[in-house]
């Protein structure tokens, strides 16, 4: 195999994962779990979703030479928008709910639904993979590649390179509102407030260019 293309991957992977709506949905679960290895774990798992779903479609459509049609790219677009908008509502009612606990009747509930979101990020990974660029970075260099082994080579580096750069930021983020949260519990109460409507306000934005064309 040549390096240059894998290389090209690798860091196309990297610049991928950190683009706003990525970000939005991986801080939307950072912030509620701050620590730092819990952080990494949300983001490496959001990458491995990411890659999991770029690797067998592209694969699948370079085997029988398919591209995506414009109107389902564009409904999976508006599916990851209502997603981030989702996550966006869910943790600003989650800051709500924790604020009027801590208000009234003394500390918030144990966080029994964390379990239950523990692997959210994958799935939202998942989702992130089959829309937005990615597509177009990974699935078309890939289908130009001059062998399927080359093609694989190309999928697999550029999720490497997704999956390096989200831990990297999940790791960071988690660090942030770990600081901030124990430093100051009220600033990491507004942190959060603020992840939270900025991952509706990004989901809003998607599901409107995928509507617009």
């Amino acid at each position: 195999m040549e390096l240059l293309p894998l290389l090209t991957a690798l860091v196309a992977g990297f610049a991928h994962a950190l683009e706003a709506d990525h970000m939005a949905a991986v801080t939307t679960f950072v912030s509620r779990r701050p620590r730092p290895l819990q952080a990494v774990g949300f983001g490496v798992r959001w990458g491995a979703g990411h890659s999991l779903a770029i690797l067998v479609v592209g694969m699948a459509l370079i085997a029988v030479d398919l591209r995506i049609p414009a109107g389902v790219a564009r409904g999976l677009e508006f599916g990851v928008g209502g997603m981030l908008l989702a996550l966006g509502l869910w943790l600003l009612w989650t800051v709500l709910h924790e604020r009027a606990h801590r208000l009234g009747a003394g500390p918030a509930p144990g966080t029994a639904d964390d379990h239950g979101h523990r692997h959210g990020s994958l799935w939202v990974g998942v989702a992130h993979g089959l829309a937005g660029t990615a597509p177009l970075l990974a699935m078309v260099p890939a289908a130009t590649a001059g062998s399927p082994w080359m093609a694989g080579g190309y999928l697999l580096c550029f999720g490497l390179g997704t999956t390096l750069a989200m831990g990297s930021y999940a790791l960071a983020a988690g660090l942030a509102f770990h600081h901030a949260g124990s430093r100051a519990p009220a600033l990491g109460g507004g942190l959060r407030a603020l992840t939270a409507l900025g991952s509706a306000a990004v989901g809003v934005v998607w599901m409107l260019g995928a509507v617009n064309g």
